[in-house]
């Protein structure tokens, strides 16, 4: 990156401009007043005051979360914090809801994903990879996005993406694959990202929002779900929809070449790499006792969160030696942590004042008497489609596993049926290309918002097809 050029210290360049950002303060009142007109509504039957107040102040939060007028963060805090001070629910209970185990196995994770980059692992990886199946080039887009699926499965998207867009560049660039007008260079630029969200969703150690769900539906239904029997549903759903979604980008994006030339130069970079350093055994060793342990969590009944952090502490150990403090802390999302936290706690108001049960049998009760695969496909399709609504996925499941819960409750059906699904489609990011993970390639130029939502709407069809099918099949031979 570029250095970046000194400037003056004038009330401008340092920030203290008064200028008055109208918009901004718009957004925040209509927050305030959707808080103070829903929360003083005449109240339905059933539904306490509390409930009543949860409502209103998550549907502020999520409008102030989404547009972030405010740093998101910032707006976690105060959200805690205003609960207790609105009468919502205690702010004892708010600061507990917060700090949960999911805030910690993301902080690991963050750790975890700096550790395969900085040793050297996941560029050697990438390389051994590269050009797998042979230089056709349909062939060469999958060698890209099957295994940024696997490898996104027990690790962060983001840095899974980075790695393989990073390999996959200068390939284009040899091919004369021009931004904005090469089919290939788009394919394979939307399939890397694409392929990362959706191997993320494969096993709990694949993103925070894996572990979020599970955390939620613990507390809220008392329901406990372990890392093999997710992994028993989101693996093979992740493979086949990782095969479906590279036919469906190549559908929408065929490639102008036949064949990919530059691959010999991978090979020359991979062969460079010479055999494993020191540092990349270290990081293996201690990542394949970290699996081996969530693997084997119905077992050892240890958390997954601890056996993350356990990890990344390992990291840092005399003798290890991976990493240092310097090398994590302008890696890790701070502002990601305190949105898990802060959309668990405004989640947990929704089932503790009883809004959820509330919601659940005044929105949903009809999909009581639906049937159990009518249900499934409902509820699927709000986990992906509400992203055009609440893009922020933390915030959707915060808002759904609540509901769901009671709705399971209510057709007696396990809840982890109904939440398990929000949990997938949380990582359906490319219905609105807004998040983190398509934006890692967004800035080679090779797609637009448009042409990535085009392919995304019709994977997003068929995950809503799958996902449905695959919770109903889990049902029916007993791994819920």
């Amino acid at each position: 990156m570029a250095a970046s050029v000194q400037k003056d210290k004038t009330p401008a360049s340092t920030g203290s401009s008064s200028t008055f950002d109208l918009k901004k303060v718009l957004i925040l009142l209509a927050a305030v007043a959707v808080y103070l007109i829903i929360s003083n509504l005449p109240r339905p039957e059933g539904l306490s005051h509390e409930a009543l107040k949860s409502i209103a102040f998550i549907i502020s939060a999520v409008i102030l979360w989404v547009t972030e007028v405010i740093p998101s963060a910032v707006v976690t805090c105060a959200a805690i914090m205003l609960m207790g001070l609105l009468k919502i629910v205690p702010t004892k209970e708010a600061l507990s809801n917060f700090m949960i185990a999911t805030v910690v196995f993301v902080f690991a994770a963050f750790i975890l994903a700096t550790g395969f980059v900085q040793t050297g692992l996941g560029r050697r990886v990438a390389l051994k990879v590269s050009g797998m199946f042979g230089t056709r080039s349909d062939r060469v887009l999958l060698s890209y996005m099957l295994p940024t699926s696997i490898i996104s499965a027990v690790l962060a998207d983001i840095p899974t993406a980075i790695i393989f867009a990073g390999i996959a560049h200068p390939i284009l660039q040899q091919n004369h694959c021009e931004p904005g007008k090469s089919n290939f260079g788009r394919a394979v630029m939307m399939g890397i990202p694409i392929a990362a969200a959706i191997g993320g969703f494969a096993t709990p150690a694949g993103s925070g929002l894996n572990v979020l769900t599970i955390s939620l539906l613990k507390s809220t239904a008392n329901v406990d779900i372990n890392f093999l029997q997710w992994t028993a549903i989101g693996f093979p759903v992740a493979l086949i929809l990782t095969f479906i979604a590279w036919w469906i980008v190549l559908k929408f994006c065929p490639p102008e070449i036949d064949t990919v030339k530059g691959l010999e130069d991978v090979a020359k970079q991979r062969d460079e790499l010479g055999p494993m350093t020191v540092r990349e055994k270290k990081f293996l060793a201690v990542f394949a006792c970290a699996l081996v342990l969530w693997f084997t969590q119905p077992w050892n009944k240890i958390d997954t969160a601890v056996v993350a952090i356990l990890a990344a502490m390992a990291l840092f150990l005399p003798g290890i030696d991976l990493l240092t403090w310097d090398d994590v802390k302008g890696r890790i999302g701070w502002d990601v942590l305190f949105l898990i936290g802060g959309a668990n706690a405004v989640g947990m108001a929704l089932s503790s004042t009883g809004a959820a049960s509330w919601i659940a049998s005044s929105l949903l009760g009809g999909l009581a008497t639906a049937g159990v695969f009518v249900t499934l496909l409902v509820v699927t399709a709000w986990g992906i489609f509400s992203h055009y609504v609440i893009p922020v996925a933390n915030a959707t499941i915060a808002v759904s596993i609540p509901v769901l819960a009671a709705l399971a409750v209510e057709m007696g059906i396990n809840p982890a049926l109904l939440a398990i699904p929000i949990g997938f489609t949380a990582s359906c990011v490319f219905v609105l290309p807004l998040d983190p993970i398509p934006l890692v390639t967004y800035n080679y130029k090779y797609w637009t918002f448009g042409q990535m939502m085009k392919p995304g709407l019709v994977i997003s069809l068929v995950w809503l097809v799958i996902m449905a099918c695959a919770m109903y099949l889990a049902q029916m031979i007993g791994i819920i």
